[in-house]
């Protein structure tokens, strides 16, 4: 009796953890079926040590082991749930904290009584986990020979009919969790050394005596891609117009390729991972690494130690429950959603045409900077997706305030459930770190080029209409459409435009192109190394000694040393 004692226990431990274990199945059925072998060898551990001295310490490390090994699978399930992909712990330490938030939006205080109840029954679990362990033990200790095989045999028979029968994989939680960690402990390790005070020394002292005044204009989505087959051929006039026009104003042009950390989404970790020459692919990086930006060398804080204004503008940005608005980089000057103060008609993503915003920078805030040298980085958003509808082009910036008939536009609108899953694939981590949205079909080509133009020719029209044009104008994308699958190009056009010729000394010798053209794919550069080569080309326009071109961004021999 006593043997058939053991084999209850071990076979109701088995059923009942591995239940508690498949708890986020329940609310995602997708999840593929899968059962702990930790568990199993953990409940045979306890078995075959209960008559010695090593049976307590075994049941306190299987406790312990089972807690963790459940934890990790829970987060795993929602990980897997929300980005379709097992997160990776470091990334969601980050993601918990956006998760609460995305749900207190939708879902008010339920929130906090969900993450409670999730919290509470874990405990509850693992102390109902000791209690059975414990059992087993005891019945281990008092059953014969004969019943401590069977029920080792009914435990592995257990597992062999999940993975056979059930058509469940065996999943090594622990080893999973562990190397997990060890990963997690890589990414954070990085970061750490990212985030060397020391590093760009050289850049620091670099000492400008002109300082010529650079703008640079960012155009959602416009990447390689406008060289599909379909929109080639008018992607290449557009750039031979524009081309003519700009050399007609006395603009000298040269174009690159920038390849982008990202592809089809999360702007903000290419426009960061420019502007800090830091390579920032993931949500957890840019998480770890904006609160220390003002502390570091960057594209903004050399421009801000050379006296200039320096300007942000985010048409899209604004703040809203449980989201800060930060201004990260430390600009003097910033342009943000509510700034903008706009009435009208809202297009697309953004709301506001870029020929609103635009004429915002141009009108109301450049002509209040003074004599100062001027920064301008703007980040324009009509060519985001869904390119719906393109705004026209109209004569005066403020008459799309003037619209009657106004559609109410989005400002704290609800999320739902298609939001939070959406929001959550920014932590995904992969080594391609792509955001696939759509499949490429004749119209949603065409509507992408529709609206990239657009934006390209507000630009262009903008810079033409400047009053005091900068020295440097740099028009460029951020990262390619959401619309590839497999394609391993992430670059994005870059133009450079120059009233001094000079300028464009260091970007010839990054094998830039001559006028609009774009250069040949092998040449392109990279995000990152976007920082060094600015300040490259304004050192070497006045013959002021430039600093080491970083083409990834890595931090200089001395700094690795100086680690």
């Amino acid at each position: 009796m006593k043997h058939l004692t053991l084999f209850f226990w071990a076979l109701l431990i088995a059923v009942v953890m591995e239940s508690l274990m498949a708890v986020p199945r329940y609310f995602d059925p997708e999840l593929p079926r899968s059962y702990s072998r930790d568990l199993l060898v953990g409940v045979c551990l306890l078995i075959l040590v209960a008559r010695t001295r090593f049976a307590r310490p075994v049941w306190v490390l299987a406790v312990t082991g089972w807690g963790l090994a459940l934890g990790f699978e829970w987060v795993r399930g929602v990980g897997t749930t929300a980005m379709s992909q097992q997160p990776l712990l470091y990334d969601a330490y980050f993601l918990v904290g956006h998760l609460y938030i995305l749900l207190r939006d939708l879902m008010g205080m339920k929130a906090l009584a969900i993450f409670a109840g999730v919290g509470v029954s874990l405990v509850l679990i693992v102390l109902l986990s000791a209690w059975m362990f414990r059992r087993v033990q005891v019945a281990a200790r008092d059953a014969s020979v004969l019943g401590t095989v069977v029920a080792l045999c009914g435990l592995v028979a257990f597992g062999v009919t999940c993975e056979q029968v059930g058509e469940a994989k065996g999943r090594n939680s622990l080893m999973d969790l562990a190397d997990n960690l060890d990963r997690s402990f890589s990414v954070s390790k990085t970061i750490s050394e990212t985030l060397a005070p020391n590093a760009y020394a050289d850049i620091r002292k670099v000492d400008l005596e002109r300082k010529p005044s650079v703008h640079i204009y960012i155009v959602e989505s416009y990447g390689r891609g406008m060289r599909r087959q379909a929109i080639r051929a008018d992607y290449y006039a557009l750039l031979k117009r524009l081309g003519a026009r700009f050399k007609t104003a006395g603009w000298s042009m040269m174009t690159g390729l920038s390849e982008a950390p990202v592809m089809g989404g999360r702007s903000w970790l290419a426009d960061t991972t420019l502007l800090s020459g830091r390579t920032v692919k993931y949500e957890s990086v840019y998480r770890h690494i904006t609160p220390k930006l003002k502390d570091l060398a960057t594209l903004p804080g050399f421009f801000n130690d050379q006296g200039y204004q320096t300007v942000l503008m985010r048409p899209k940005d604004k703040a809203r429950a449980g989201v800060e608005l930060v201004n990260h980089f430390g600009f003097d000057h910033t342009v943000f959603n509510l700034d903008l103060a706009y009435q009208g008609r809202p297009y697309g993503w953004v709301e506001i045409p870029d020929q609103y915003a635009l004429g915002h920078i141009r009108d109301e805030v450049l002509p209040t900077l003074g004599d100062e040298p001027v920064f301008v980085f703007a980040h324009l958003g009509t060519s985001h997706i869904p390119w719906d509808e393109v705004p026209p082009i109209v004569d005066d910036w403020r008459s799309f305030n003037e619209y009657e008939g106004r559609i109410p536009r989005s400002n704290g609108r609800p999320l739902d459930e298609k939001n939070i899953r959406f929001q959550m694939k920014r932590y995904k981590r992969r080594d391609e770190v792509r955001l696939r949205r759509l499949k490429p079909t004749s119209n949603n080509v065409t509507d992408f080029f529709k609206s990239v133009s657009y934006s390209i020719e507000v630009v262009a029209q903008h810079v033409e209409s400047l009053t005091d044009p900068p020295d440097m104008v740099i028009i460029m994308g951020d990262h390619q459409p959401p619309m590839y699958k497999n394609n391993p190009d992430f670059t994005v056009p870059v133009h450079v435009l120059v009233r001094d010729h000079k300028l464009l000394r260091e970007f010839r010798n990054r094998k830039f192109r001559r006028g609009m053209r774009l250069p040949k794919w092998k040449n392109r550069m990279y995000h990152e190394g976007f920082f060094s080569l600015m300040v490259r080309a304004l050192a070497r326009a006045e013959g002021v000694e430039p600093p080491r071109y970083r083409k990834r961004g890595e931090p200089s021999k001395k700094v690795e040393k100086a680690k």
